[in-house]
């Protein structure tokens, strides 16, 4: 990030025309509701921006309870985020079902653990949802084989290891018909910052990571009316939310 970064400030151009990423899509933004009591919902709701799509975070005891409230709460869509937990293709239809099926939910993310991929091949035979690989495709090496078994893939900045490699596999992702969704791990403004340059070229951008830190150590990268905003012009515009003491050390 911090090459890229230099690159575009020094040659005064904007990172997505130095990466050559196409501008082609508007994203649906993610916005995350974690594991939480089915009481806690209407509060989680209140806090988060109005974006397209809510990611309701799977695998607590009240699962269902849980999805009942946010359907019943609000007319936004749903994406249900697993994490691996799920142990059958039934119980991963009943949770769609319940999150109101195909019309209501826009994806579901890694449902089964990564030795799995037979499971969510069926369910994917099974549901006209989108089933999207996280833990499952780390890489390009990865992603190859992802296509038999997902219909999506969720490209996270950490995983990968840069902006580059990203935008390869996010080509590869759609010569294999792939859907893409750009997400994080739990990153401040800096890296969701730079992974949102590559957003006009993905489908979903769950990429919410600053706003669930209670100490996101940068600014330069806002909620706004498409998800979020940034600083235009070239460099990433992220920086330290707090002056630091730098002392250059050598001649």
């Amino acid at each position: 990030m911090a090459y890229v970064d230099f690159i575009s400030r020094r040659s005064k151009i904007a990172i997505v025309d130095l990466l050559g990423v196409a501008q082609a899509l508007v994203p649906q933004a993610l916005a995350t509701i974690g594991l939480c009591e089915p009481h806690e919902v209407a509060q989680k709701l209140d806090e988060l921006a109005l974006v397209p799509v809510l990611k309701v975070k799977l695998g607590g005891h009240h699962d269902l309870a849980v999805i009942k409230e946010v359907i019943d709460r609000t007319d936004r869509r749903i994406f249900l985020d697993a994490n691996q937990g799920l142990r059958s293709v039934q119980q991963a239809l009943v949770l769609i079902e319940q999150a109101g099926g195909p019309e209501r939910v826009t994806g579901m993310e890694q449902p089964f653990p990564v030795d799995r991929p037979d499971l969510s091949a069926e369910l994917a035979r099974r549901t006209q949802v989108t089933v999207y690989a996280d833990e499952s495709v780390q890489c390009m090496a990865d992603l190859e084989g992802a296509a038999d078994a997902f219909g999506g893939v969720n490209i996270k900045l950490m995983k990968c290891g840069g902006l580059d490699r990203a935008l390869h596999m996010i080509h590869r992702a759609r010569e294999l018909n792939m859907r893409v969704m750009l997400g994080c791990m739990s990153e401040s403004s800096l890296g969701c910052g730079a992974m949102a340059r590559l957003a006009g070229m993905a489908d979903l951008c769950d990429l919410d990571g600053p706003w669930l830190l209670a100490n996101d150590p940068f600014t330069g990268f806002e909620w706004g009316q498409n998800g979020f905003v940034w600083t235009t012009g070239p460099g990433l515009g992220i920086v330290p939310a707090i002056e630091l003491p730098f002392v250059r050390i050598g001649a």
